[in-house]
């Protein structure tokens, strides 16, 4: 089984990111929360970010859109991905094998949209409840090691592709570890990092 990384990795970008500044395309109103989502995405680059910092962000936004939206949220996700699509790197498409593992931070209601193109059986990310609002569980840092083992106990990754070092903590339970930056992908040795 090899693993992936879906932002910035098999996607050019931070998908919930995008998903932002779609939404607030939708509503203006949101521009509010502008320069908390830029700060945590500067803490997220400096691999400052704490989770509870995620968790209590996401819920504020996500939140305060989804409950005055006029739009049905599963055309809302198709509008994103029609604008969004062209943001999948194919040459990671053609990598991509039934049994390997996309482990991200990108929410489940919008990975779940596209599952089907990224023709991987194993998915494990950010799980949101539209119906209650909610966060239930934020797969990121020490958080994607938890889900990966719960689920599939100690099978072994062979090659681990992402853009990010707060995936450290994964990179542990791979063989290789491949950095991805926009379409370089580069093995790196792991001992340096752990």
């Amino acid at each position: 089984m090899n693993a992936y990384d879906f932002d910035n990795t098999i996607y050019d970008g931070e998908s919930i990111y995008d998903f932002f500044i779609f939404c607030i395309k939708k509503d203006k109103t949101l521009l509010k929360y502008f320069p908390i989502v830029l700060f945590r995405m500067i803490e997220y680059k400096l691999n400052l970010l704490k989770i509870e910092k995620i968790y209590e962000t996401c819920e504020l936004i996500i939140n305060s859109f989804l409950i005055k939206i006029k739009v049905n949220e599963d055309e809302l996700i198709k509008e994103f991905w029609k604008i969004n699509h062209k943001k999948i790197k194919q040459n990671f498409l053609t990598m991509l094998n039934e049994d390997d593992l996309i482990i991200t931070g990108c929410p489940n209601f919008l990975i779940n949209y596209i599952k089907d193109e990224l023709k991987v059986k194993n998915i494990i990310c950010t799980d949101f409840d539209l119906k209650n609002k909610k966060v239930n569980f934020i797969c990121f840092g020490k958080n994607k090691v938890v889900a990966y083992k719960e689920k599939y106990n100690n099978k072994k990754i062979n090659k681990f592709y992402t853009d990010s070092l707060s995936d450290v903590p994964f990179m542990k339970l791979a063989n290789e570890v491949y950095l991805v930056n926009k379409n370089d992908i580069k093995k790196i040795d792991k001992s340096k990092y752990l």
